[in-house]
């Protein structure tokens, strides 16, 4: 039984996905050595053969919640194996790497007053139900990829919408003020804000340019040739020996000053989802790779009591004091003693300075379930060194 699929860089014709006899098999139709699909899989002549999806192709793929939803609505109709739900979404996928497809789109757009100001208490449902087979997003918090209009004279922006359920109450406060001290320690961001009600973290996609174009983008299960299931196997040490092989040599530097920044207000904020698919690389071309900006930075103590980091460092998996941190810089991250201490002073900085902003949002505050849960971000946010 074979099955395939066109794939397309920068929308011209890259290759040939093709499953068969339960592989797959990736052909370049190509010898432009810039129009490689990833850069774990430069351009060449001998075919790509892999036993599961490949990496690059299997980011495309949705993850958790909206995984869940597009199989219950799809599984009757198509089938909802990796292939097949990268054939069901396949028009709608859009990036650097995108592909060849019978069906069209339906172009599906809302303004982004509408989700900073919603009117309906089920705005995310309607979100689901207008964009899921578009939403080609990993993890398991409920999220969706929705095409907003800014303003009459702005392109079209891809924009990522993240909900919460029951089990993770207020997720979107805690995601918007800890990627608030993302920001302030000086570290890249998408832009960013969080919807009146609360309810809708609301994110801008960072490899869609200005003049609609896409840059592309790899996370570490990419570049590692990993499996999204294997996304928490391996250590920051190995994210840093990807970021030193593939970032060009300009940007190498700055790259693992940002990611030694990351890697502090992960423990400091103790964000135990911090995992490959959670780190990534930017490039417009084969010259100008770099690392990409930091997205999905979470508390989850505050509901997992006594979770632990996702990723090894050190050889263990736990919250690690400065100390230790310092050392990861400069046996990991190539950065000396005062630079370390430079950038986490930067992040404490950044934290104190997000704990004031939380306090004062305290005592204003009018909804009790607001308030209670803020008091105890405000406690996270308190860093016993």
């Amino acid at each position: 039984m074979r099955d395939s699929l066109h794939v397309k860089v920068s929308n011209e014709q890259a290759g040939t996905l093709t499953l068969e006899n339960s592989e797959y098999v990736f052909d370049y139709a190509t010898h432009d050595k810039e129009s490689f699909v990833s850069l774990s899989m430069p351009v060449r002549t001998k075919s790509y053969v892999n036993n599961k999806l490949h990496p690059i192709f299997e980011m495309h793929l949705p993850e958790g919640y909206l995984l869940s939803i597009i199989k219950k609505h799809f599984s009757k109709i198509a089938k909802t194996d990796d292939f097949g739900l990268l054939k069901l979404m396949a028009s709608s996928i859009n990036g650097r790497v995108n592909y060849a497809s019978d069906a069209n789109a339906q172009e599906k757009t809302l303004s982004l007053e509408n989700l900073l100001h919603p009117e309906s208490e089920h705005l995310f449902d309607e979100l689901v139900s207008k964009f899921a087979l578009n939403s080609a997003l990993s993890g398991v918090q409920p999220k969706v990829l929705a095409k907003v209009k800014d303003k009459v004279t702005i392109p079209l922006q891809e924009y990522i919408v993240k909900s919460w359920g029951e089990e993770y109450p207020h997720l979107a406060l805690n995601e918007y003020y800890c990627m608030s001290v993302v920001k302030l320690a000086g570290i890249e961001v998408p832009e960013f804000f969080i919807s009146d009600d609360n309810q809708l973290f609301i994110m801008k996609r960072f490899d869609v340019k200005e003049d609609g174009s896409y840059i592309g983008f790899e996370d570490m299960c990419v570049l590692q040739a990993k499996s999204a299931e294997d996304k928490y196997e391996g250590s920051y040490e190995q994210i840093a020996k990807s970021i030193k092989i593939f970032v060009s040599p300009k940007h190498k530097k700055n790259s693992l000053c940002n990611f030694f920044k990351m890697i502090v207000i992960n423990n400091l904020l103790q964000n135990g989802d911090a995992h490959l698919k959670n780190f990534g690389l930017v490039y417009e071309d084969i010259t100008n790779i770099k690392i990409a900006p930091a997205y999905d930075v979470v508390c989850t103590t505050l509901y997992i009591k006594n979770d632990i980091s996702a990723l090894y460092l050190l050889g263990s998996k736990k919250w690690w004091s400065r100390k230790f941190l310092i050392r990861f810089a400069k046996e990991s991250c190539d950065l000396s003693t005062k630079e370390a201490n430079t950038l986490f002073d930067e992040c404490l900085n950044a934290i104190d300075l997000v704990k004031e902003k939380i306090e004062k949002r305290i005592e204003s505050e009018k909804s009790l379930h607001v308030k209670e849960f803020l008091e105890k971000l405000r406690e996270k946010f308190v860093v016993l060194l």
